[in-house]
């Protein structure tokens, strides 16, 4: 009888039936907005089936909406926000990871000529303010739209393999990175730190190390789909 009850479940799971999957069950959301850059629109980078979206579609006990854009930055990413309109969405998940493409953008003041280090700090600085005013508008608008508890917001790895993104550019990442975890928390928003996430070589794609490989990808869907389930 046990055996016949879980082959119940399972099949509830697979085929669906008028009741809810089984997983459905300890879900907080009934959708989930993917929002951002290529972190979740990975399909140029790997096999067909094994993007982020194609694997979350196919475990996912929720409809699963893909928004993000491969090569957005934050600025990008508002405009997406704002194509969404202005309607609460009381029920739909947002997983956002944004900020990469802005740091990718200004790598190129790591090779600019300075004649000590207070004016590198100087340049950097004005980088990391605009960042800040773009990145904060992101997350205000992602609040005028999803509940607080139903926002997961990813920082931006750093594990990419050293031959492929120099060492000194993995280091001013970190200073991105720090100002998406003070802002996320500022706002009581929950992290998922793609730094721990996505932390071995096989995480990256061989197509561009930059981007999520199938086993990048396996990791971000199973951090999302866990941090809504009901503790």
């Amino acid at each position: 009888e046990k055996k016949k009850a879980s082959l119940l479940l399972l099949q509830q799971f697979r085929w669906g039936s008028n009741l809810k999957p089984f997983w459905r069950f300890f879900m907080t959301i009934e959708a989930i907005d993917l929002l951002g850059d290529s972190i979740y629109d990975n399909q140029s980078y790997v096999e067909q089936g094994d993007s982020v979206i194609d694997q979350i579609s196919a475990i996912s006990p929720v409809h699963v909406a893909l928004h993000a854009v491969d090569g957005h930055t934050t600025t990008d990413c508002r405009l997406v926000l704002e194509d969404l309109g202005n309607d609460p969405k009381p029920t739909t998940g947002a997983c956002i990871s944004i900020g990469g493409n802005d740091a990718l953008q200004n790598a190129s003041i790591l090779l600019e000529p300075c004649s000590n280090v207070l004016g590198a700090i100087t340049k950097m600085q004005t980088i990391l303010d605009e960042f800040r005013i773009h990145y904060c508008a992101v997350l205000e608008k992602l609040l005028r739209i999803y509940e607080r508890e139903n926002i997961r917001v990813c920082t931006v790895y750093n594990k990419v393999p050293v031959s492929h993104m120099p060492r000194e550019t993995m280091t001013a990442l970190g200073l991105f990175n720090e100002i998406i975890t003070e802002e996320v928390n500022r706002r009581g928003l929950q992290l998922l730190d793609l730094r721990v996430i996505c932390d071995s070589a096989d995480c990256y794609s061989p197509v561009s190390p930059i981007e999520p490989s199938k086993e990048g990808g396996r990791r971000i869907v199973q951090a999302i789909l866990n941090s809504f389930k009901e503790v």
